[in-house]
């Protein structure tokens, strides 16, 4: 999408750099960046070779001086750059020469740059006589005092706004065009792009606007292409990149301009409890912040712990963006207060620490063990009785076996009184005999 976008900027521009054989090639006559910041050096163009799959070799020169060269050469599948020739390592490739983009990004742009001009160069190695270039206008370095900042700070869940700023023709405009980008240009990072025509309708119109949280709120017509952000969110944090294309009748110029982005979250205590467990009581206080926000504990009477006691401890997790800060067996018995501080906010929560007794966990153990306790007695009260039951059981039956020896005469032997069981064996006989 990016490479669309600048073609489609560029093309829009100028096409005036042409030969017969079908070369074209398009750059601006001015481009206007901020000292210290990287800047994009636009370069596209079109070959009459549209079957050609070889290398493509990409030059830049500052007048006769060859500054940066690098063989754009295709691979399965995508494409790879060497680069050849990079002075002072001062640049990088940025376009697709696969897509017939030449451009180049100056990493850090310097004070000394101003005024300078370029040449783009590209030849088709593996083709004849096939190579065109063309002079890429002279850059203009603007100090950092002269634009409005280049940082902005903004809440999460607010809106923000991003400055951008450029200078106005008095004269021949035919359109402007402002490009957002964001996090890194080398990647396909558009969220925004508007275009205000001066010469045909519609007046504008915005091709990108990711998720629709993106809105113009300068006036272009008044060389202003500021934008805000609505609903900020943790991964809005990161560089943006202003890029305006004014279009005259003549003559073309890019502004570019760059502006960090920095969510933060006021600091917020979201819970504050007593944890309880074998070794005693523990303070928990969990709070989040960008930055990370920092806890401290004030005790009873008024008093503030020390933040290097030992008996504090303190998690961070970036990731989420929340601190947890822990009071280790608080010794005395009251009110305590956590409160958690960042630069954007302060927020303090109290919690009671009832005085020393039985507590939970405590208690819970108690309960178990006389519950335990119970169970061990009746189970020991059902087995004592049961065996008293057998024995009365074994008792009748030795009586009643010695009674019928009686009735027949017989004087029961002492012994067979003592065994049940020989009884019933002797009863079982003597039926056998009748």
């Amino acid at each position: 999408m990016l490479f669309l976008l600048l073609c489609a900027i560029i093309l829009g521009v100028s096409a005036d750099c042409k030969n017969e054989s079908g070369w074209s090639m398009e750059t601006p006559d001015k481009t206007t960046g901020r000292e210290g910041k990287l800047l994009v050096l636009f370069c596209k163009f079109t070959h009459p070779h549209h079957e050609y799959r070889g290398n493509i070799s990409i030059i830049w020169k500052e007048k006769n001086s060859l500054i940066f060269n690098y063989i754009n050469y295709p691979l399965k599948p995508g494409f790879a750059n060497q680069v050849l020739v990079n002075k002072e390592e001062h640049f990088q490739p940025l376009g697709n020469g696969r897509e017939n983009d030449a451009s180049i990004i100056i990493k850090h742009l310097k004070s000394r740059d101003t005024g300078k001009k370029y040449i783009c160069r590209v030849e088709l190695t593996e083709e004849p006589r096939a190579k065109f270039q063309v002079d890429h206008g002279a850059l203009e370095v603007a100090a950092v005092q002269a634009f409005r900042g280049s940082s902005v700070i903004g809440k999460r869940g607010v809106s923000a706004t991003l400055p951008c700023s450029f200078k106005l023709p008095n004269k021949n405009l035919i359109s402007i065009t402002i490009l957002w980008m964001k996090g890194n240009p080398r990647r396909e990072s558009v969220v925004f792009n508007h275009t205000r025509s001066h010469s045909a309708a519609p007046a504008y119109t915005d091709t990108v606007n990711e998720a629709d949280r993106y809105k113009l709120v300068g006036n272009p017509d008044q060389g202003n292409a500021s934008i805000s952000v609505r609903g900020l969110r943790m991964n809005d944090t990161s560089d943006y990149f202003c890029h305006v294309w004014v279009r005259r009748s003549k003559r073309k110029t890019v502004t570019q301009d760059e502006t960090r982005l920095q969510v933060v979250v006021p600091a917020t205590i979201l819970n504050l409890s007593v944890v309880t467990n074998v070794t005693g009581d523990t303070l928990m206080c969990r709070a989040e912040g960008e930055p990370p926000a920092n806890i401290t504990w004030i005790g009873p009477g008024n008093s503030i712990l020390s933040v290097n006691s030992s008996e504090m401890r303190v998690i961070q997790d970036l990731e989420i963006h929340q601190t947890v800060g822990e009071l280790l067996h608080p010794r005395l018995r009251g009110s305590y207060n956590c409160v958690a501080v960042n630069e954007h906010g302060t927020d303090t929560r109290e919690i009671h620490l009832p005085e020393e007794g039985m507590n939970v966990l405590t208690l819970a153990l108690y309960i178990g063990s006389s519950i335990s306790a119970v169970v061990v007695l009746l189970i020991a009260f059902a087995v004592w009785s049961l065996k008293k039951d057998s024995r009365q059981r074994g008792s009748c039956v030795d009586s009643s076996a010695a009674n019928d020896l009686r009735s027949e005469g017989v004087e029961p032997d002492l012994q067979l009184e003592r065994d049940p069981i020989h009884n019933v064996v002797v009863q079982q006989q003597r039926q056998k005999t009748k």
